[in-house]
């Protein structure tokens, strides 16, 4: 009895050797075909440069929507479907922040912030107060009122994460205005969530939740906050004419863009790899999330062009409106409750620009992650050797109440807040071989759970 027992490990073990071996074998494959052939680039050079910025319910936006559509029937995707999403449609008009001392008109690069409420045509003056952070501005009270406050946080470089870094700081974005508001703040400015000093402003969404008034929120760039950041300790009183000029065009329809390849034998149950489809305006939406659209579509592409089969449906999800309130992820996950009749076994997202992939993150059971990290030597010879728990995507994790798996793709993220929401957000900004390692890593991410994880 011992004896067939261990004849039975030694063979079990033999085949899983043997299946790991074609996997590294077939991940080579994908790694060489995303490095010679440059689709992913080509790709994203097409959605930056004939589509451009693609705000939630914009003509980009449309345009975006038709571009995905077209791609994956071109690539000879087995379906490719949409599905309606009611999005906020928001534009930005005219924007300045020009200070007044002593007769003098210094202007400063400010750009709105995403949904704030308008100026008007005429500038807002009003004399400006910095505030270090909220408990700043709670210490000040009602020394705020009539004033536009200006939030000098400055994104902390002391975190190895950047994203962690920029998860302190974006709350000035986020709620600032809300929170001035209360204290009689007629404006808000805030400076722009980045650790560089340069002068490109970084726009965003913020909310009005929880505020009885409505009040006008933009953002400075670094240089322009430094620059602000002098003549306050040099002038005792300050005053801005501030334009920040928008428009509430209500809500509209964007579409989830999907694409399937379908499975051998279990197609039934779904892999799926996303991204947003949305961008900001400022830019391009090359790395957020340009970058994001192309990975997700060469990880089923390139493994049906290498003629490498999964068992499971491969499915590709362009998530609509993740700037704005994630309402393509939501809409998304209801259809799945309501209308699909498959199986969600995995979700892995890529939202965190073209940059070197490092690893990947999971949201699943340590049963899962361990399984995982045993075979996280088959992408060492890439690069990547994070394999463990961790956030997986604000888009993919709203679909945790299916029990699927969730991951993200964990990209070098040293320089992604420099260009993050801003101006140069663009196609030039992203390296063809960095874009193509992470396509790469994302259909080889796909194909470990098909082949060794499911």
């Amino acid at each position: 009895m011992k004896k067939s027992l261990i004849v039975v490990f030694a063979f079990s073990f033999s085949m899983l050797k043997a299946q790991s071996d074609e996997l590294a074998e077939d991940i080579k494959k994908i790694f060489y075909h995303a490095l010679t052939t440059e689709q992913s680039y080509e790709w994203l050079r097409s959605l930056c440069k004939d589509v451009g910025p693609r705000m939630a319910g914009s003509p980009g936006d449309r345009k975006a929507v038709e571009w995905s559509v077209a791609l994956m029937k071109k690539l000879n995707f087995d379906t490719v479907y949409t599905l309606p999403v009611n999005v906020r449609h928001w534009e930005r008009g005219r924007e300045s922040a020009i200070v007044r001392i002593s007769g003098k008109k210094i202007p400063l690069n400010v750009t709105a912030l995403g949904g704030s409420v308008s100026t008007g045509k005429r500038p807002l003056r009003a004399e400006v107060i910095e505030v270090r952070d909220f408990d700043h501005l709670k210490e000040l009270g009602e020394r705020v009122r009539g004033k536009i406050v200006f939030y000098n946080y400055r994104m902390r470089k002391d975190y190895i994460s950047t994203g962690a870094g920029y998860g302190d700081a974006v709350k000035y974005r986020w709620s600032g205005a809300v929170e001035a508001s209360k204290y009689g703040a007629v404006a808000v400015l805030i400076r722009s969530v980045t650790t560089r000093a340069d002068d490109y402003t970084h726009t965003g969404v913020m909310t009005y939740e929880g505020a009885d008034v409505k009040i006008p929120a933009g953002a400075l760039s670094y240089v322009a906050a430094d620059r602000l950041e002098q003549i306050l300790r040099q002038h005792q009183t300050v005053s801005i004419d501030l334009t920040l000029e928008s428009f509430d065009r209500g809500r509209t329809t964007s579409h989830n863009v999907i694409g399937e390849i379908y499975g051998t034998d279990r197609p039934n149950e779904v892999l799926i790899a996303g991204g947003h489809l949305d961008s900001w305006d400022l830019g391009e939406g090359a790395h957020d999330d340009g970058a994001g659209v192309v990975h997700s579509i060469a990880a089923a592409a390139y493994l049906r062009q290498l003629g490498i089969p999964t068992r499971r449906t491969v499915r590709v999800v362009l998530f609509a409106n993740e700037e704005f309130g994630l309402d393509g992820a939501k809409q998304y996950a209801s259809w799945v409750k309501d209308h699909d009749t498959k199986i969600i076994r995995l979700a892995v997202e890529s939202d965190g620009g073209g940059l070197s992939p490092r690893g990947f993150t999971l949201d699943a059971p340590d049963s899962i992650i361990q399984k995982v990290r045993s075979y996280r030597e088959l992408f060492y010879p890439y690069g990547m050797y994070e394999m463990g728990r961790g956030g997986s995507g604000a888009d993919v994790n709203q679909l945790k109440s299916t029990g699927a798996v969730l991951a993200g793709l964990r990209v070098d993220g040293h320089r992604y807040f420099d260009l993050h929401h801003t101006s140069r957000d663009v196609f030039e900004e992203v390296n063809p071989r960095e874009l193509e390692m992470g396509s790469a890593a994302m259909a080889a991410f796909v194909l470990l759970f098909d082949k060794l994880i499911f």
